[in-house]
């Protein structure tokens, strides 16, 4: 049987090259068809990574929570303890003030900036895509000036960073460690992060603060809880995690559960959802253009038998035997196919880095948002490829076998 098997092989190579017409012929379809399916699953793992990465820098990671408490906390310690008894992995103050102190930046006053106090855990709870500099260290919380990270609209408005101050009731010198790139929410807007530590305190909490206190009116926290996690499920009313915290908030203060506010802020689930909806309608119209590439090799295919009676006849009465016959028709179209199947992929792969180079001039894209032709879509272009050839080479491979050897030899 493996001879057969090899010796049918050997006569699908000798009857494509014999009739390169034809082959080419039966490329066309398969080539359409290949290539469409190779670039719709490329454009789904593109949209899939640039949708997460979107809701990642906009809204945070997969199942962030943002958690506010209306009233004053009376022990922060032990609330942001609770916030992880509760299920957060990552926890950070997200103060986003109300009346932001002005910046100075060689006598230039620059009001009206967005400033947030955040700690260094929102790196870790939402994507923040750093174009210089770095994102918060521990090491800054030591830093006796306050630390900020400012988006690009501001960067370029400060210049070098040299002489750059923050005003609350005096001017204060600040540390800016890093660039971020502007989000949907702060495009040409002037925006900061300013870490929360005792150098930033005052600034962070309003001039009232006082670090022996430790209490806080109306703080409002984000935290990133496990995706599978009840507490995620629950997109508005963050019901499981408000009764984890009200468990214990006898600690801290806060006891009615209408003075806690919980709600997811990422929508990962839903965008995953409609990729996954607008990928299978890409898929269903690949799939039609692959299988009129597959009745086309098929179509090809039973023109080829009928051509090649004598010749297949030959073959029987040399000795060939019926299994080696069918596997060498079979085997032809396979092969036509897999050959349509790497020049789609080669198509595709130029296709795709064209307009990544096309793209890449107009859109700033994450450096682990890269615009290529996935493993996954090269692998499901040349199987599928291989599938069509399988089932177009079938009823000619049949049809081959019941054709009269007698006759076949009198053509």
């Amino acid at each position: 049987m493996l001879r057969s098997l090899t010796a049918g092989i050997v006569l699908a190579f000798a009857g494509s090259r014999a009739n390169v017409a034809r082959t080419i012929l039966s490329c066309a379809g398969i080539v359409v068809g290949v290539g469409a399916l190779i670039l719709v699953v490329t454009a789904g793992d593109l949209g899939q990574r640039f949708a997460t990465a979107y809701s990642e820098a906009n809204a945070g990671r997969a199942a962030t929570l943002e958690v506010s408490a209306f009233g004053t906390v009376t022990d922060l310690d032990s609330f942001e303890e609770d916030l992880g008894r509760a299920g957060a992995l990552e926890v950070s103050v997200y103060d986003r003030m109300e009346s932001a102190p002005p910046l100075r930046a060689d006598d230039e006053v620059i009001r009206n900036t967005d400033i947030v106090g955040v700690d260094v855990a929102l790196g870790d709870i939402r994507r923040i895509n750093m174009t210089r500099g770095r994102w918060f260290t521990e090491a800054d919380l030591e830093s006796r000036a306050p630390v900020l990270v400012v988006n690009e609209a501001l960067a370029d408005r400060l210049g070098d960073f040299g002489d750059v101050q923050i005003g609350t009731d005096h001017w204060a010198d600040v540390r800016i460690v890093g660039v971020s790139q502007d989000s949907t929410f702060n495009a040409n807007q002037y925006s900061a992060y300013l870490l929360r530590a005792p150098s930033s305190g005052e600034i962070v909490f309003g001039p009232s603060w006082d670090p022996e206190d430790n209490s806080l009116p109306q703080p409002t926290y984000l935290a990133r809880v496990d995706p599978s996690d009840e507490a995620a499920e629950e997109m508005f009313s963050g019901g499981v995690f408000t009764d984890r915290l009200l468990s214990a908030s006898w600690r801290w203060g806060i006891e009615n559960e209408e003075d806690i506010m919980v709600y997811r802020t990422d929508y990962a689930a839903e965008t995953e959802e409609l990729i996954g909806y607008l990928s299978l309608g890409l898929i269903g119209i690949a799939v039609i253009t692959l299988t009129t590439g597959l009745l086309g090799v098929l179509n090809v295919g039973l023109v080829t038998v009928r051509e090649r009676r004598r010749e297949l006849a030959t073959y029987r009465a040399l000795g060939a035997s019926r299994f080696t016959l069918f596997v060498a028709v079979v085997m032809e179209a396979v092969v036509v196919a897999v050959v349509a199947g790497l020049i789609a992929l080669a198509l595709s792969w130029a296709l795709v880095a064209a307009g990544g180079a096309l793209i890449g001039r107009f859109v700033w894209l994450p450096p682990d948002i890269s615009m290529a032709v996935p493993p996954s879509a090269a692998l499901v272009g040349l199987g599928s490829a291989a599938l069509v050839g399988l089932l177009a080479g079938i009823i000619p491979a049949i049809r081959a076998l019941r054709a009269s050897v007698v006759a076949g030899l009198r053509e």
